[in-house]
């Protein structure tokens, strides 16, 4: 990596640390100064894109994005936050994303900003090392079928990336858990397999909080539950345990609920009082990939064999 990108992602680390201190005393004024900021700065037409969303969606002050602001920066460790957020904001898609699009717009070859993996795979360190010099710094590690702290030698060997951890919520103990929360680049992924929020999964839940951990449930969707998955009893049952969920379609689900899904998580995204941010993973990672370059696809470094419990759209 370059000293200009290591120069940089000091001086952003420093504005995002301002800014938290700014919201903490400013509250939604603030936020919105800063959202208004950014849209006047950016110069690319997907950050542009980005900022007049967020524009929209802080229009009213009762915007559920106010309250998860400050519930994040009340529950979520201010450093893990900075890290994260600039790790995978800054370094996965606003330099990263931007690089490799530059290199791939001259020799034509396929990139990924966001990279699969499975947790404890010895030959990750040498496939980081190498994606990073790329500008590549995003990665989801599969711990559902392992010890989920299998990520941390790997999170501490390579700090300017940003790792999300599916784990299993049974393997999410206090001692799991207290590994973890040594790494300031880690989210954790509790997958659940239906949208049903288990003992494990609220246990989970808690220990992740208690270490003041940036979690978000990950819930999988078929047709049978696709419905269900958006009702407001079900964001509620949610709200009690995480503000941050995010839906992964399982193959199979018909085209008519898949749509339909994601214009619900889209439209509720703009709606008041809800009490829970969705995300979803087919959806999102496809859209953000269609606007940086129609050269940028989705990664995979899984071993010949190996499955990911989420859909991988390799071919889009």
């Amino acid at each position: 990596m370059s000293l200009d990108y290591n120069a940089t992602r000091s001086f952003t680390m420093t504005l995002a640390h301002r800014a938290v201190g700014d919201i903490r005393r400013g509250g939604f004024r603030q936020l919105r100064n800063y959202v208004d900021m950014c849209a006047s700065l950016a110069k690319r037409p997907q950050q542009k894109d980005f900022f007049a969303y967020a524009q929209k969606a802080l229009q009213r002050t009762d915007s559920c994005y106010y309250s998860l602001v400050h519930n994040l920066l009340d529950t979520v460790d201010e450093d893990r936050l900075c890290t994260v957020g600039v790790n995978m904001g800054f370094g996965g898609l606003i330099y990263g994303a931007s690089e490799m699009k530059k290199q791939a717009d001259v020799d034509g070859q396929l990139f990924s900003w966001i990279t699969a993996a499975r947790c404890g795979d010895p030959s990750l360190p040498a496939l980081v090392a190498e994606a990073e010099k790329k500008s590549s710094f995003v990665w989801v590690l599969d711990a559902t079928e392992s010890d989920p702290a299998e990520a941390v030698s790997l999170a501490k060997a390579f700090p300017n990336c940003a790792f999300g951890v599916l784990a299993a919520p049974e393997s999410l103990t206090p001692d799991c858990v207290a590994k973890l929360a040594k790494c300031l680049n880690l989210v954790v992924l509790p997958l659940l397999q239906s949208p049903e929020l288990t003992p494990d999964a609220c246990h989970a839940a808690r220990a992740l909080k208690s270490q003041k951990m940036l979690y978000m449930l990950t819930v999988l969707v078929d047709d049978a539950c696709a419905e269900d998955a958006v009702q407001d009893d079900w964001m509620e049952t949610v709200a009690q345990e995480a503000r941050l969920c995010m839906y992964a379609r399982r193959p199979g689900i018909s085209p008519e609920k898949s749509e339909a899904l994601r214009r619900s998580i889209v439209a509720g995204r703009l709606e008041t009082g809800k009490p829970v941010l969705l995300l979803d993973w087919d959806g999102d990672i496809s859209y953000l990939n269609h606007r940086i370059s129609d050269h940028a696809v989705w990664g995979s470094a899984l071993q010949p064999g190996q499955s990911f419990p989420l859909q991988l759209h390799i071919g889009e």
